[in-house]
């Protein structure tokens, strides 16, 4: 993503051509997302737009890197497109009725908000800010309050923290991830990596390698860590098949790292017994095992 764009874009913004819309949405149980848009006044419009402008500009420097499923490298932002995103449209469909639905959030909703998203239309292109929702729990006892002229007053029970950080920019069709794990909450991915996951899995079923295969795979769906793997591994399927096609190398790697794996007589399987072998099988699957060349120093891609 063009950072340097996007920060001549908002430069170029003021009290007289700023549009703007800020949106709270949660995730309702069904799976569907509901979008609570209130007005804005100018002056606030403005003091969002000085708050983005800050975080854009923290990052215009950060090395980008695609979006990987098992975790960023510290000090590098990464970048998706948001057509990888499943549920990206269903999102933007619900942020489009926030705009037909110019409402504030009812009291007993704010609790469930899951973001907000503050979007900046402009003449090259709509720009999205998106932010996890900060809340501010209730008092055990008593309420908070201000002082308003020379009277104190009580404030609602629940408030909505904005604060200066952003946690995803959208622009362009293209997502740039300043917050790693917000990409997965907001946009509620854990269920696309399943499914890439199964795919994953499908493969290495064909390959007929492992013994007890649908308690692996059962148990590889309900491990969150395995799933993101299975999903970065998808897109490594080559590695994958060469992987099983050097089986011989396999039984090397089991038993020079001692790998509590057993194999079926003749040494042409793996025998998967408990949810312990989930991480060894994934990076033998993987190729995560490895030898330095200087030093002759044996180790593991700790990336799985």
């Amino acid at each position: 993503m063009n950072i340097e764009n996007i920060l001549t874009i908002l430069n170029g913004l003021n009290r007289e051509n700023l549009d703007s819309r800020l949106y709270f949405t949660r995730k309702k149980s069904n799976g569907k997302y509901e979008t609570y848009s209130p007005s804005l006044s100018r002056d606030l419009q403005l003091e969002l737009k000085k708050l983005v402008f800050k975080s854009v500009e923290e990052i215009k420097s950060s090395e980008q890197r695609d979006y990987s499923p098992i975790g960023s490298v510290d000090g590098c932002v990464e970048t998706i497109s948001a057509n990888e995103i499943n549920s990206f449209s269903d999102i933007i469909s619900s942020l489009n009725n926030g705009d037909e639905h110019r409402n504030g959030v009812p009291d007993d909703e704010v609790s469930k908000l899951t973001f907000y998203c503050f979007k900046i239309f402009t003449a090259a292109g709509d720009i999205l800010f998106f932010r996890r929702v900060t809340k501010f729990n209730k008092l055990k006892n008593g309420f908070m309050g201000r002082f308003a002229h020379n009277d104190f007053e009580k404030l609602n029970d629940t408030l909505i923290g904005i604060d200066p950080s952003v946690d995803l920019i959208v622009f362009e069709g293209e997502v740039l991830i300043l917050n790693h794990i917000s990409l997965e909450r907001i946009f509620s991915i854990s269920d696309q990596f399943k499914q890439k996951a199964g795919e994953t899995l499908e493969i290495v079923e064909h390959a007929d390698r492992i013994i007890n295969f649908e308690q692996f795979r059962e148990d590889c769906l309900a491990d969150g860590r395995v799933t993101r793997a299975l999903t970065k591994l998808l897109n490594e399927e080559d590695r994958m098949h060469q992987v099983f096609d050097n089986f011989d190398n396999v039984i090397r790697v089991i038993d020079l790292f001692h790998l509590n794996i057993d194999l079926t007589e003749g040494n042409t399987k793996l025998v998967y017994e408990d949810k312990s072998q989930l991480m060894d099988i994934t990076r033998l699957m993987r190729d995560s095992f490895y030898s330095t060349y200087i030093n002759n120093r044996n180790g593991i891609d700790e990336g799985v």
